[in-house]
């Protein structure tokens, strides 16, 4: 497998685009959901800060101080949480000597109480080997006779699984919230993109066709940002025909214009056989095929880079045809083994050279049976060129003369024996395709040709 059938085809433009979308749209729609659950969490313990305040009051409202400085609470403070046992909220009020804490709080470990400043409060997360807790702390002071001050802190614990229920609420909604935007974005994005890129789809399609021969340049209106591209691929597309319609007029003009003076000097030479006239008449011959294979060569790596489908079975077909008559004394048997939709995206006059003289070849010197099989490539990319195989059940080729064929240098004109002018021309138009050719053994004994032409 060749590194080109390794390589892993690129991303288009749209999944690209899709692909960064989704990835943006991710990214932000996880900060906003961080950042509003951060702040549903600090508004939650603004709420329960201000519901623990409001327990201060209570457990105040509750409390008596004697004249010597006892401290008296009621057990009933109003909320029915301080009088359940391990319910999560939990009330303690402590002084210099006095302390005292809440029903709920029997038989929970709780941290030791810490007083502060009268007219203070505080409120924060607590957290020691007793466990975490929300903590409320407020400093009061009550006074005593003859002046004497009873400073106390009220503390109220509250579990944060307090907490949970609400939070998880929030986050459950939050996510459905934002997976539904997320997704109405997405398909919004998908929207404007297949919207945004039609035109380019547009004109893929008109390349397709004017690589497939069924444009021979784009029309139609495109957006501003894509008008200097057509405009430029028509002015290339138009000097391109002009340069081959140049070209191909150059080649015939000059064919024509030494047709006739080499014709001349070889019916001029004289007929009786001297080797002074066989030396003329040899090198006249020799000038010919000289120009006749540079000609070919020339016309060959002329092609055009977006020329028309042309079907091979059906030229195949019709080369067979002719061969058959040309071989009919031999009752040559030649089987085509073509898928009807394959094309080739070069010239017909090459490809008709090309298959002729290895299907001429392979009767010539074959013993009856050719065989013929083509395909793609590529599957995936019909322009990419075509691979040829022909093979025969004649007496093959010998080794030393596959080497001198196939030897890099070699000129078409410097013939391998047995082999002459029909395979120097194949070699030319192999070259001017960059393709390739090999030549081995074939299953029905004779030599079997394997050419690979490249039209991209």
């Amino acid at each position: 497998m060749s590194n080109e059938d390794n390589q892993k085809k690129p991303f288009s433009l749209r999944s690209r685009l899709v692909v960064m979308a989704v990835i943006l749209l991710t990214i932000s729609l996880g900060l906003v959901g961080f950042a509003l659950d951060a702040a549903f969490q600090r508004s939650s313990e603004a709420g329960l800060r201000s519901r623990m305040e409001s327990i201060v009051y209570l457990v105040l409202a509750a409390a008596e101080v004697g004249d010597d400085g006892s401290l008296v609470i009621d057990e009933d403070t109003g909320d029915p949480r301080l009088r359940q046992p391990g319910s999560g909220f939990y009330a303690s009020v402590s002084g210099a000597t006095e302390r005292w804490r809440s029903v709920s709080s029997v038989g929970v470990n709780l941290p030791e109480p810490v007083q502060i400043q009268t007219g203070e409060s505080e409120f924060s997360p607590t957290s020691d080997e007793t466990g975490f807790y929300y903590t409320f702390r407020y400093g009061v002071s009550w006074e005593l006779p003859q002046g004497r001050m009873l400073p106390v802190t009220v503390t109220i614990l509250v579990d944060p699984r307090e907490l949970q229920p609400e939070l998880s609420a929030f986050r459950a909604g939050l996510t459905r919230s934002l997976g539904l935007t997320g997704l109405i974005l997405v398909m919004a994005q998908l929207l404007l993109l297949t919207l945004g890129l039609r035109p380019l789809r547009r004109i893929t399609e008109d390349i397709t066709g004017i690589e497939s021969g069924g444009m021979e340049r784009l029309e139609g209106n495109y957006p501003v940002e894509l008008e200097p591209l057509k405009r430029n691929l028509n002015h290339l597309l138009e000097t391109e025909q002009a340069n081959q319609t140049r070209y191909r007029n150059a080649l015939d003009s000059l064919a024509h214009s030494l047709k006739t003076p080499l014709s001349v000097i070889l019916s001029s030479l004289p007929a009786d056989g001297s080797p002074r006239a066989q030396a003329m008449e040899h090198a006249v011959t020799d000038m010919q095929h000289l120009i006749a294979t540079r000609l070919q060569r020339a016309a060959a790596s002329a092609r055009s880079s977006n020329a028309p489908a042309l079907d091979v079975k059906t030229q195949v077909e019709r080369l067979v045809l002719s061969l058959q008559r040309v071989y009919s004394q031999k009752l040559i048997n030649i089987d085509v083994m073509i898928d009807p939709e394959l094309a080739f995206y070069g010239e017909q006059r090459d490809f008709l050279e090309l298959a002729g003289n290895l299907l001429d070849n392979a009767c010539k010197y074959g013993d009856g049976q050719v065989r013929l099989s083509a395909h793609a490539l590529d599957a995936g990319d019909p322009r990419a060129g075509i691979r040829l195989q022909v093979d025969d059940n004649g007496p093959g080729m010998a080794a030393e003369q596959r080497e001198q064929l196939l030897k890099r240098g070699v000129r078409g004109d410097e013939r391998v024996e047995g082999h002459g002018l029909g395979l120097a021309i194949v070699m030319e138009i192999i070259s001017a395709y960059h393709g390739e050719i090999s030549i081995g053994q074939a299953e029905l004994g004779g030599a079997s040709l394997k050419v690979t032409l490249k039209t991209r």
